[in-house]
């Protein structure tokens, strides 16, 4: 007897998909680290921490994808919850360095920082409960979360986003 498969939204697949490409695409477009936001000025240590936070969100909202798009539950909100945390800059930076960080950067990079990380956290809600068309609309409020800050903050270093300009946060 073949075990019944719940039906997953076809928009929910095409959601899935299109990410993964977004994903693929930005994987190539790497940032080039001496290139300074003239919105940022952070410390070389800083800066380079920041740096490599955004490699861990990359290559960790990859992985949420692939295991969204093969049903791998577990391994997408264990994923989910990593990029919530941040958990790079927290282990590479003292205390009072976030503290620097914190202090260095704007208002509006803080918020949407802040909204990044709730939908990661809703993801990872999202995924544990094994609801695919909710996971998929999160994964997009967080891939939109990226856009807008590269839109806002990256334009030096990721250049197909010098013509784009961050969307607000309702629709």
């Amino acid at each position: 007897m073949r075990p019944m498969l719940r039906a997953v939204p076809f928009g929910a697949v095409l959601l899935v998909a299109v990410s993964l490409n977004v994903v693929r695409y930005a994987a190539a477009a790497q940032p080039e680290p001496q290139a300074e936001s003239p919105s940022l000025a952070l410390s070389p240590k800083l800066r380079g921490a920041l740096i490599a936070e955004m490699a861990g969100l990359k290559d960790g909202i990859a992985e949420i994808v692939t295991a969204l798009g093969v049903g791998d539950w577990g391994k997408a909100a264990a994923r989910a919850e990593r990029v919530r945390d941040a958990y790079i800059m927290k282990q590479k930076l003292s205390t009072e360095e976030l503290h620097q960080l914190e202090r260095a950067l704007p208002a509006e990079f803080l918020e949407l920082d802040e909204r990044f990380h709730h939908h990661a956290d809703a993801l990872a809600q999202a995924a544990r409960r094994k609801d695919a068309e909710l996971a998929a609309f999160y994964l997009s409020r967080v891939t939109e979360g990226c856009m807008n800050c590269h839109a806002k903050y990256a334009t030096h270093s990721l250049k197909g986003f010098a013509a784009a300009s961050p969307r607000p946060a309702g629709h």
